[in-house]
């Protein structure tokens, strides 16, 4: 194969170019050679090819030019998400600095802008939050930010823990705020452990085998929170699938307390009826 003979002269990468294939038949294949002897080896080698050509292209800093395209990400007119080497904006009233690596959540998703928003629109001060699907714990460490008592990050996934432990090193909770990870379903916390907060920012058929089980984790937000009553928030759901969790609301009895809408896709606040 063409791919195996440009290997063979010294190639350090090959790369099909589709788009600007000669032919129908075929595709252009881009040769990526560091010696003047081992381009001229593979120009002997297929000098009969007739869409032969070459030339120099910069060698371009990958990693660097990833790190520069990064910008900030606005969650919410509150709330700004970006990488650790980039200046914060004059007025950033909260900050969270991440790498999201593996674990989902950068920010700029509508689901994370519905949740935080939500977030913004209930009493987080004084409250114990769990954000059930953590990924990155954009939400779990603005919940900190704004004033939680304590929070427990849950995920299923175990990249998710080490990625969440670099980001709170980025992102420390203040000294008042009990902060814990935990790698695992709901099973993996206590049968009686309920939460003046619950947060579930995932699609609905991830939520949905479970989703029995929100209104029973909730409790009082506590002396310490003037909230009065718990309250979950679910996120991350496309607007064609607010029917099934309107008909869940009439059989589960809770109520909706607030609601968000952005590009198709939906989330809201409910506590008990």
């Amino acid at each position: 194969m063409d791919q195996d003979g440009l290997f063979e002269c010294g190639a350090g990468g090959v790369e099909e170019v589709e788009e600007t294939a000669p032919s129908a038949e075929g595709v252009l294949l881009k040769g990526f050679f560091s010696t003047a002897e081992d381009l001229g080896m593979a120009r002997e080698r297929f000098r009969e090819r007739v869409a032969l050509a070459w030339g120099e292209e910069r060698i371009e800093d990958w990693d660097r030019s990833w790190r520069d395209r990064q910008t900030p990400v606005e969650v919410t007119p509150s709330l700004m998400v970006m990488p650790p080497w980039v200046q914060a904006p004059a007025g950033a009233k909260h900050i969270i600095r991440l790498e999201a690596k593996m674990a989902f959540g950068t920010g700029s998703h509508e689901s994370t802008r519905i949740a935080a928003t939500l977030l913004e629109q209930v009493s987080v001060r004084g409250a114990s939050v769990l954000d059930i699907g953590t990924g990155t714990g954009i939400l779990a460490i603005y919940a900190a930010q704004l004033g939680a008592a304590e929070v427990v990050a849950l995920d299923i996934d175990p990249v998710v823990g080490p990625c969440l432990n670099e980001n709170l090193l980025l992102n420390p909770p203040p000294p008042d705020c009990r902060f814990r990870t935990l790698i695992g379903g709901t099973d993996a916390l206590s049968p009686r452990a309920a939460f003046g907060i619950v947060i579930c920012n995932m699609i609905r058929t991830e939520l949905w085998p479970f989703r029995e089980e929100l209104p029973g984790r909730l409790a009082p937000m506590g002396p310490r929170s003037p909230g009065g009553e718990g309250v979950f928030l679910v996120s991350g759901q496309r607007l064609e699938d607010k029917p099934f969790f309107l008909a869940w609301r009439e059989r589960a009895h809770f109520r909706i307390v607030a609601e968000t809408e952005m590009d198709g896709w939906w989330g809201f606040a409910a506590a008990r009826a």
